[in-house]
């Protein structure tokens, strides 16, 4: 966790890397150091005024939706990387961003609480999950916009925050505690009545794990139930601001067994469920070890990790989907952060050699399999179809990740004083 290893100074890396010449080499020929620089900079292209991060920078020329727009998803992900190198002010910034749009719509979250269950696409009782980047006004109501997962990392990673000592919520105004109010009725409405979202990939409905898992995180961190406590040196005590039952634990813990390890009906494994580890941490270990099995036996390919099998988003050959799925760089990213964070968590336990030894290798080993997909100049490209990038270069989220891997592993070695994997 940014917590547990030791920060790069925000000051180290301002976006600019001055006095370090690597115009005339190719970023994967660059040092650790070199490498986190030169991506932190990708990333904070694509950071606006206000705090939030455009989900890349094309504009629909070539065609498809235009992505130089604000998911609310993306941006919550993306600002990930600003804890790993220290610049807290900045992840604060995008998330209160975040309370900023949710304020208003809060009109349609207080809605949304109100049914029983979720009906058709309910563009009314919904926040949409594209933003405009300067107005903040929603963009479409052409697809499901119906995904709980964010209002789960919401309340996930504002309670960490919280709980780190940095003030992302003002718990003194009236109006913001509304608002957290509200959005767990919405939440514990919908999803405990095991109705269905369109999840992490916008795809949909149907019930997944990957949703359940991000609500009851959210709700976990700020319920008084210890079970997130071994993180933090000082216990925050959240659930005075807002309380959460216990029945809402519960059956949230329920409604996640019933369909782990499967993400969906139709799906019995799926990239997102590497969420439920990583950051969330919220299933059990052998869960766990069945997740990662699951997504690296059955999803991992050359240029990334494809999302499901039979994904047709970018696929090369939609008449034969099945083997031509798009593969996604940032799976590499994830893995590897995963597997780092175990690390930390057997430096924690004592251990000095195995497993801890093969920890590290195999987070090494994808972040090295992820910078040989990433570009000559450190972009990490949304996906790969039979070889070639679309034109989502960076994607935000994606360029977060590469930074998160990036530094946990490098802290992990300078813990054990071994050599960074360059």
């Amino acid at each position: 966790m940014g917590s547990t290893l030791d920060n790069i100074g925000a000051n180290r890396l301002s976006g600019h890397t001055a006095g370090i010449n690597v115009k005339d080499r190719a970023f994967q020929e660059l040092s650790s150091k070199e490498k986190l620089e030169t991506a932190y900079k990708h990333l904070e292209d694509l950071r606006q005024l206000n705090g939030g991060y455009i989900a890349s920078d094309y504009c629909g020329d070539k065609g498809g939706d235009n992505y130089n727009v604000f998911w609310l998803r993306d941006i919550m992900l993306a600002t990930n990387a600003n804890e790993y190198v220290g610049a807290y002010d900045k992840m604060i910034e995008s998330y209160r961003l975040i309370i900023r749009i949710f304020q208003k719509y809060h009109h349609k979250i207080i809605r949304g609480a109100r049914k029983r269950h979720y009906l058709g696409s309910c563009a009314g009782e919904v926040i949409h999950a594209r933003i405009h980047p300067v107005t903040l006004e929603e963009i479409t109501n052409e697809w499901g916009h119906h995904q709980l997962d964010i209002f789960g990392l919401f309340l996930y990673k504002t309670g960490d925050l919280m709980k780190k000592g940095h003030n992302v919520i003002s718990t003194d105004k009236a109006e913001t505690l509304i608002l957290l109010r509200d959005i767990v009725l919405y939440l514990t409405t919908v999803r405990w009545h095991s109705d269905p979202d369109f999840g992490v990939w916008e795809e949909g409905p149907e019930i997944h794990s990957s949703s359940v898992g991000a609500v009851l995180a959210g709700l976990t961190m700020w319920h008084d139930d210890g079970y997130y406590h071994h993180k933090y040196r000082n216990q925050t005590p959240l659930h005075s601001h807002l309380p959460i039952p216990q029945e809402f634990i519960e059956r949230g813990r329920e409604a996640l067994n019933r369909l782990l390890p499967n993400e969906s009906a139709s799906r019995p494994y799926d990239l997102a469920q590497l969420s439920l580890i990583w950051p969330y941490s919220i299933i059990t270990d052998s869960q766990a070890a069945q997740i990662l099995g699951n997504i690296e036996n059955n999803l991992v390919r050359k240029w990334g990790v494809i999302r499901y099998p039979g994904d047709l988003y970018y696929n090369g050959d939609r008449s034969r989907p099945q083997g031509n799925e798009a593969q996604w760089p940032l799976g590499f990213a994830w893995l590897s952060i995963i597997y780092s964070q175990m690390a930390v968590r057997a430096i924690e336990s004592g251990a000095v050699f195995s497993p801890l030894t093969e920890l590290i290798e195999k987070s090494g080993m994808y972040l090295k399999r992820l910078e040989s997909v990433m570009t000559a100049d450190g972009k990490v490209p949304e996906l790969y179809t039979a070889g070639k990038t679309n034109s989502n270069v960076p994607l935000a989220w994606a360029q977060g990740f590469y930074i998160v891997a990036r530094q946990n592993l490098d802290r992990v070695c300078e813990k054990l004083n071994i050599r960074k994997i360059a």
